[in-house]
């Protein structure tokens, strides 16, 4: 099932399809021809999709959201298995410039710790001037080197961190030059489903993980109507933005067992919200094993609450558990 529509920051249209909420909200953000994506062109949802809809177009438009190193942005829109999205930018568009030449922002992250595996649900990118004929980024389904939806995203409005900063920024770069195309207006993500094996394929029951967009950001831009020389959006000119202080979010750690009983709500605060999802992250880590009996235990002992689906295990189904029961 598709929808086929173009929604820019500041409108709301009804969608043809039930797939798709009938109202959606603005939120504030940059003027038009900003170095971010200015408006979605179509979404076409897969199967699984549904976070993050009823805040288009204005949830994938805009500035990166990152939740840092040790967690994913729930300022994202999920496009399910294989599902796809397609942003425009109006000008100045994505112009090749030196090096990577847009950024796509999703919201991987290390599981537990630092150095732990990242979890991650890939998407293929493509690139198009006319918004009919596409170029897709080559990538590698194996490595899957050249796929979006691998480095966890660090710049967030909050923290002065710059999106327009590929050595600072997270996220994942894509370079126009790789292609062989001077701009491009038009950006699309696809979700590849089963046909590229990623870390949120395996979330019980292993067929409702999908890419999820924060963000689009064009690191040079031009107006490739006029002929102008393109520039790096951060500061006029080619030259990389100063580096930032690198400053990434402190790793939950309790120190006694929550007595609150709300599913997912493991820190007895009354609400369902980051720092829970950081304390069941560092439960299912915590070498104390996967019986929920024996969550009391380990490096991050935790009360019941820590049983969010309630089968007497803590395993990743409680992730997806607590994401539906969230209420920051």
């Amino acid at each position: 099932m598709s929808a086929r529509l173009v929604l820019r920051r500041g409108t709301a249209r009804r969608a043809p399809t039930a797939c798709l909420v009938a109202a959606f909200l603005s939120a504030a953000a940059p003027a038009l021809g900003g170095p971010f994506a200015d408006f979605v062109v179509s979404f076409t949802p897969g199967s699984g999709a549904g976070f993050g809809q009823d805040q288009l177009p204005g949830i994938v438009l805009g500035p990166p959201q990152g939740g840092g190193e040790l967690q994913g942005s729930l300022d994202v829109l999920s496009l399910g298995n294989n599902g796809v999205v397609v942003l425009g930018f109006d000008p100045p568009v994505i112009c090749d410039g030196p090096g990577p030449d847009l950024t796509v922002f999703e919201n991987p992250f290390h599981g537990g710790s630092i150095d732990g595996p990242i979890f991650a649900e890939y998407g293929i990118v493509a690139v198009s001037q006319d918004g009919v004929n596409f170029s897709t980024f080559p990538y590698d389904p194996v490595t899957h080197v050249g796929l979006a939806g691998q480095t966890p995203v660090l710049s967030n409005p909050d923290n002065g961190i710059s999106p327009l900063d590929p050595s600072v920024s997270g996220g994942d770069q894509f370079d126009l030059a790789d292609l062989g195309l001077a701009w491009a207006k038009y950006v699309r993500i696809t979700d590849p489903g089963a046909s590229i094996d990623d870390p949120g394929n395996h979330v019980p029951p292993g067929t409702q993980a999908g890419f999820d967009l924060d963000a689009v950001a064009a690191l040079h831009a031009c107006d490739p109507s006029g002929g102008a020389t393109p520039s790096a959006t951060a500061g006029g000119e080619d030259t990389p933005t100063p580096t930032p202080t690198r400053t990434l979010p402190p790793v939950a750690s309790p120190t006694a067992t929550p007595t609150a009983m709300r599913p997912g709500d493991l820190n007895g605060d009354g609400r369902v919200d980051t720092a829970d999802l950081q304390w069941l992250i560092g439960e299912l880590y915590d070498g104390d094993g996967d019986d929920a009996a024996s969550a009391g235990g380990g490096t991050v002992p935790s009360g019941p609450a820590v049983d969010v689906d309630g089968d007497g295990r803590i395993t990743a189904a409680d992730l997806v558990a607590l994401r539906a029961a969230w209420s920051p």
